[in-house]
């Protein structure tokens, strides 16, 4: 290597930095013998072309008599700046054609994704020369990087078409080679054979055998992939899944005791996504544990995954792990979810969480409060039987007049007025007795020291602020086991809400009347009245709730809970949006 002058290398200089070169100064630079200094100005070539006519005209000759120069790294840098130029095409096609059979590995590899450059400018010239053929033959080659090189390009080249056609040949052939290839070449190859469906049983049987390997691998991105390739090959044979979950497990559960905080989040949230994993990985959950010196993120993606490998025989031991982390800041929200979701695997479970609620529910910071109410109410309610009866429930004529009952003229608000304080005072006619609150299946039972931080939860002013709307949820669906409900109710209607916070209040204040109607009607009248008073969502709850109230008072109960129902997944929205707004 000749050594290079201080001019030189103070050209080299502002060539890196990005600076325009005189023409002169870059092909005196190229004439150079120094490899380095080539390799640099080869790189400035290919880059500034586009912009610099006469820097592709006055270069060309000597990137052609460097293209056949014999050192290796000076053909494989003259090839890829030739790929880029403009105006050349067919002396590129000429270069690129011989690249591609070179004896040098580098040259082929550069030789590939030279033809990506070269389409990128002049498609025509790839297309009309033959030149994915000479690729198509480079899937042969016996260098893994060529062929990865070349599944691009093709890829590339052929992107309007679909891109790379890979059929019987190129599938076992490449899965022959695949251990040869880098992690992140084998990536590329694997994810590229999802393009391919076995065409038999016995063609399948010999690919899955390919692929036996590939699954115990150490690598998370490879085994990531590999599994995807397993899922699709299978998709119609459903039983394979669990011998393929019970081969990586060893790999998986290595993976996760490295403590690499990015390879466990990758793996972590694919495993999220393979549904049913608690057999096979339930036994080694001691791998799948949080840390406390895990960040934020990965705390989090655990506490996703737990409640996935839990079963009967480990859930309340990952109940006592999670516990610590529903005060963590980072994570509270989903240690707290977390345990709502480990409390449905066992009755012992559930006794646990609920007992864990009752120090949450007392906590100083709200938002940890809040998270726990939100607990509460997935952990005693029981939303797919809820879900259930309102599905079965045959359509009520009451909920389908509801936009017409909505739109309440402002000149009715007198006539409406009278009528609710005839069905808050009105005792001669007695009506029809109302039903109790749809609650689950199994009878709710809540322990008195619960009910007793569920109301000193509720009575907390900076929670009624920060979340109104889940707790009118919670205070209207629990109403039959809080008595100071009615009292919790006035003190959060003298408040000042948004429209959709307003109606959620006149459908607790229904639900409350349901279960103490002695305590809750004058309350209830007034919240109505103040409703119809107002414009858009509190007028139109309040017009569906009196005219359920008046017309189906036997069905009033069943009928309000499916309202809540339906409005339960936007107040829950709403809540963590006020949540999040608030730690920030």
């Amino acid at each position: 290597m000749v050594p290079t002058s201080p001019e030189k290398k103070q050209l080299l200089s502002r060539m890196i930095s990005g600076a325009d070169l005189p023409t002169s100064d870059v092909v005196e630079l190229l004439a150079s013998h120094d490899t380095l200094c080539k390799k640099l100005t080869c790189c400035h070539i290919a880059d500034k072309c586009h912009s610099n006519n006469d820097l592709a005209l006055l270069t060309a000759n000597l990137l052609l008599r460097d293209a056949s120069d014999a050192n290796p790294t000076i053909r494989s840098a003259s090839i890829s700046a030739l790929a880029a130029l403009p105006g050349i095409e067919e002396s590129a096609v000429r270069v690129l054609t011989s690249a591609l059979s070179d004896q040098a590995a580098m040259v082929r590899r550069c030789g590939a994704l030279g033809c990506v450059k070269l389409f990128d400018h002049a498609p025509e010239a790839i297309l009309e020369c033959g030149l994915t053929d000479a690729l198509y033959d480079g899937l042969r080659d016996s260098d893994p990087i060529v062929i990865t090189n070349c599944i691009l390009a093709l890829d590339h080249i052929l992107q309007a078409e679909g891109g790379i056609v890979v059929n019987k040949n190129i599938a076992h052939y490449l899965l022959s080679r695949i251990m040869q290839f880098s992690e992140c070449n084998a990536v590329y190859v694997l994810t590229i054979l999802l393009r391919y469906s076995p065409k038999s049983e016995e063609e399948l049987i010999l690919l899955l055998n390919a692929l036996d390997e590939l699954l115990l691998s150490r690598a998370p991105a490879v085994l990531v992939a590999v599994v995807k390739l397993f899922l699709h090959w299978t998709q119609d044979h459903p039983h394979l899944k669990k011998d393929m979950l019970e081969m990586i497990q060893p790999s998986v559960c290595k993976i996760l005791s490295r403590n690499v905080s990015e390879t466990s989040y990758l793996l972590l949230d694919f495993l999220s996504t393979l549904g049913d994993i608690c057999k096979v990985f339930g036994p080694h959950y001691k791998y799948f544990l949080v840390r406390a010196k895990d960040p934020g993120y990965l705390k989090t993606q655990k506490l996703k995954v737990l409640p996935l490998i839990s079963t009967e025989d480990n859930v309340c031991c990952l109940m006592e792990e999670v516990k610590p982390f529903c005060s963590d800041y980072q994570s509270f929200r989903g240690a707290v979810s977390c345990m709502g979701l480990l409390a449905k695997v066992s009755h012992a479970a559930h006794n646990m969480c609920l007992s864990m609620l009752v120090t949450l529910l007392d906590a100083p910071a709200e938002r940890v409060v809040i998270a726990a109410l939100e607990c509460l109410m997935n952990v005693v309610l029981s939303p797919p039987s809820v879900e259930k009866n309102i599905s079965e429930s045959p359509p009520d004529p009451v909920l389908s007049q509801s936009s017409s009952l909505g739109n309440v003229e402002v000149q009715n608000q007198t006539t409406l007025e009278e009528s609710l304080s005839q069905l808050s005072l009105h005792t001669e006619e007695p009506k029809p007795e109302l039903k109790a609150l749809p609650m689950p299946q199994n009878e709710l039972e809540l322990p008195q020291n619960l009910t007793d931080a569920i109301i000193r939860a509720l009575s907390h002013e900076h929670v009624q602020e920060a979340a109104p709307s889940l707790v009118l949820y919670v205070l209207g669906t629990l109403a039959p086991y809080l008595d100071s409900a009615p009292d919790i109710l006035q003190h959060i209607s003298s408040l000042a809400f948004s429209p959709s916070v307003h109606a959620d209040l006149v459908t607790a204040a229904a639900q409350i009347f349901i279960s103490r109607p002695a305590q809750t009607q004058l309350l209830l009248a007034a919240i109505l009245a103040r409703a119809f008073k107002c414009v858009g969502e509190p007028a139109s709850r309040a017009a569906l709730i009196y005219a359920t109230l008046q017309e189906h008072p036997s069905d009033a109960a069943f009928l309000l809970g499916a309202t809540v129902k339906q409005s339960l997944r936007s107040n829950n929205e709403e809540c963590q949006e006020q949540q999040l707004g608030g730690s920030d």
